[in-house]
């Protein structure tokens, strides 16, 4: 692991916690040592079933190994586009396990909360398909050690076995955001022995992650186990109704070449299980959309989607910061061709966001004039990012400011490759400080993105601490650059002009 300021590992390090004792590893960074607890188990869980919390043991725990992510695909159309990919051991029971860096002399459980740290709770992204909580970009030494929190990272569920509706068959719906509400309770329960304060405790995540987030706040299960909340590059309109729910699973069936769901959803090995999951995602994405493994509305854990239950004050009086990156849809997009003619660009928008041809020419024009250019592939980039990502996001912050404080940012680093821009996932190792496995060369870092990492970080650490990063409440927006700074709603015009007419 390369980690600013060097990291040496100093050995290993017991801790009394409520649920028992863990043996971790200690390690150098800089002039601080830092203490890692991996692979903790929190919860275990039948196929399609509730997690049932891991309350205690007896032995000491070995926890210096992360453990086993979900089962997830490996290949198809997310793989690579991004640094990173994940290749570990996957497990289907046992991998709802999370991971602790703190600061924190051990000592016995019952920390007096003066004497404790903010809380960060982070569920990594990944089309709620794949990824793992111990990816080397999310190791959490670093932002430890600079920031003095502590800093916990969590596994749950992916894919079907995360998010498949089950109740016909007898099993839940929400798998993967149960486990989150799971891993949450672990950390009230047991995040004191580590020097953390139960009562600051904030989630974050990227993408899925702050999917995660987001439908962490709209359930009334979970709202109660956190303070404060992050969503960067979360923010859709994706959530699943019942209808769409029960698409998703008749789809997953008949591509496993069964009609008795019973049978072969509780029986099919797990391969086949997420062979016929990536099958069928294709098959449903003119119909159900990019993401059909994705929350849903079940009336019980999420009895709303996250826009109306923000709006109905389902986090009030929750500090959330909702924010993108600048470009997130060009990671997603063939920009290498010549721009197609202006016509044809106003058609595929009027497509697009449904508008007739008078309407398509306003709104091409207005991208023009903001984005200070007339090429066609900027402009739907633009475009397909602000419907896609800037407008949830703008709505979803819209909905919670009269319940709670509310901030905007956008991150607007660009990848190396000038095509990608400050596309999405860029953010992902500023946050935690981790240039590693082709990260560094895939954002060009050099000491101002270290920089930008820091103040980030900062800023992360200001709201986990506070409930304020420092600047003010949306519209009033930061924008993570070479050079930060707040502007006043710089998108206004943009989204504006997609706005109902």
């Amino acid at each position: 692991m390369v980690l600013d300021g060097g990291f040496t590992l100093l050995g290993m390090v017991e801790v009394a916690t409520p649920a028992g004792p863990l043996l971790g590893t200690t390690a150098q960074i800089a002039s601080r040592r830092v203490h890692a607890y991996r692979g903790i188990p929190f919860a275990t869980a039948a196929r399609f079933g509730a997690p049932v919390r891991v309350t205690s043991w007896t032995e000491t725990r070995n926890a210096t190994e992360f453990g086993p992510a979900a089962p997830q695909p490996v290949g198809g159309p997310l793989d690579g586009l991004v640094p990173g990919a994940f290749r570990g051991v996957t497990r289907e029971h046992g991998c709802l396990t999370l991971n602790i860096w703190t600061q924190a002399t051990p000592s016995r459980p019952g920390a007096r909360a003066a004497e404790s740290r903010p809380v960060l709770v982070w569920f990594p992204g990944g089309a709620f398909t794949v990824g793992a909580a111990s990816q080397p970009v999310y190791d959490g030494a670093q932002f430890c050690a600079e920031q003095d929190v502590v800093l916990v990272t969590c596994n749950y569920r992916l894919g079907a076995l995360g998010f498949l509706d089950a109740r016909s068959i007898g099993g839940v719906a929400n798998c993967g955001l149960r486990d989150a509400i799971a891993a949450l309770e672990w950390v009230r329960d047991n995040i004191a022995a580590f020097g953390g304060d139960p009562e600051r405790v904030t989630v974050f995540g990227e993408s899925a992650g702050g999917g995660i987030v987001l439908h962490l706040c709209a359930s009334p299960s979970a709202i109660r186990l956190f303070r404060g909340a992050i969503a960067q590059s979360g923010a859709t309109f994706n959530t699943l109704d019942e209808e769409r729910a029960e698409w998703v699973r008749d789809a997953l069936v008949a591509e496993i070449g069964s009609h008795d769901a019973e049978g072969v959803l509780l029986d099919v090995e797990v391969a086949e299980l997420i062979r016929a999951q990536s099958a069928s995602a294709m098959a449903l994405l003119p119909t159900v959309g990019m993401m059909p493994f994705h929350p849903m509305i079940d009336g019980d854990v999420l009895p709303r989607a996250p826009l109306a239950a923000l709006a109905a004050g389902s986090a009030a009086g929750v500090p959330l910061m909702i924010g993108t990156t600048t470009d997130e849809m060009r990671l997603f997009l063939d920009l290498s061709g010549p721009p197609p003619p202006r016509d044809k660009l106003c058609s595929r928008v009027a497509r697009y966001v449904t508008v007739d041809a008078s309407r398509a020419k306003q709104i091409v024009a207005t991208y023009e004039a903001e984005l200070g250019t007339n090429d066609a592939n900027e402009v739907w980039a633009a475009v397909f990012t602000d419907v896609e990502m800037q407008l949830p996001a703008a709505a979803l912050r819209d909905a919670h400011r009269s319940h709670g404080p509310t901030y905007s940012y956008l991150f607007g680093w660009p990848a190396a490759d000038p095509r990608l821009g400050a596309c999405h996932g860029i953010d992902i190792p500023f946050t935690f400080g981790n240039f590693v496995d082709g990260w560094s060369e895939f954002v060009g870092a050099d000491d101002a993105a270290h920089r930008l990492g820091r103040a980030l970080r900062d800023a992360w650490t200001a709201f986990a601490t506070s409930g304020d990063p420092g600047w003010p409440v949306a519209p009033s927006t930061m924008r993570f650059d070479r050079n930060a700074a707040v502007v006043d709603d710089p998108l206004r015009a943009r989204l504006a002009s997609l706005a109902p007419q």
